[in-house]
This record gives structure tokens, C-alpha cells and sequence, in this order.
């Protein structure tokens, strides 16, 4: 057997569902680049409900993309790992290679 298939097709394929969604990845992307934001935060930034952003939140918390750590009154979330900034950053480098040939796939546009 190879990696993948040690580890689980389905799980694998889960976190690459959780980080496909647009806003569950624009929140990563604004927590790699800002660090420790909270809800109203991410929130305001993105010009989004408070709801819908806990909603992102609470599926990429638990598949381990994000944690969060509460001070005083507030809660603030941050990037679990350095793993899942190496799979962004990994995934940027190959849209930047494969965008037009990603874009073109007629199979995931449907």
C-alpha cells in the first residue's frame, strides 16, 4: 500500500473538501497571513456574517486547520499548523504553475 491509502482516501479527500470551499480558504488565507484573528474580525474583513464566518470556522477546527485560543472575554483563532501553511503554500506554487490547465478542467467545472 502506498501513503494515501495508509492514511485514508476519505480523510484526505475531507481536508481537501474543507479547504476547497471559497470562504472556508479565504479564511485561512487572511489567518496564515494575519495570524490570531477573532469571529468580528474575520468578519469585517471579508464582509461577511459573524454566523457564516463561525459556521467556516467550526468545519476547519475540526479538520485541524485552525485552533482557537480564548482571552478574557474573546475568542481567537489561528492556524493549527506550520503543516497546513506548507499546503497552502504548496498549492499557490502550483496554481501559479497549472492555473490556466486548473481552469480549464471541464470536469471540476461542473
Amino acid at each position: 500500500m502506498n501513503q494515501i491509502e495508509d492514511l485514508g482516501i476519505i480523510e484526505i479527500s475531507r481536508l481537501f473538501q474543507a479547504l476547497s470551499e471559497p470562504t472556508r480558504l479565504q479564511i485561512t488565507a487572511l489567518l496564515i497571513n494575519r495570524g490570531s484573528m477573532s469571529v468580528s474580525m474575520i468578519s469585517k474583513e471579508l464582509k461577511k456574517s459573524q454566523s457564516l464566518i463561525s459556521h467556516h470556522l467550526s468545519c476547519l477546527r475540526n479538520c485541524g486547520v485552525v485552533k482557537y485560543n480564548k482571552k478574557e472575554q474573546n475568542v481567537y483563532y489561528e492556524i493549527a499548523s506550520d503543516k497546513i501553511r506548507v499546503i497552502i503554500s504548496s498549492a499557490i506554487k502550483h496554481v501559479r504553475e497549472y492555473g490556466s490547465s486548473i481552469l480549464s478542467c471541464d470536469i471540476i467545472n461542473d
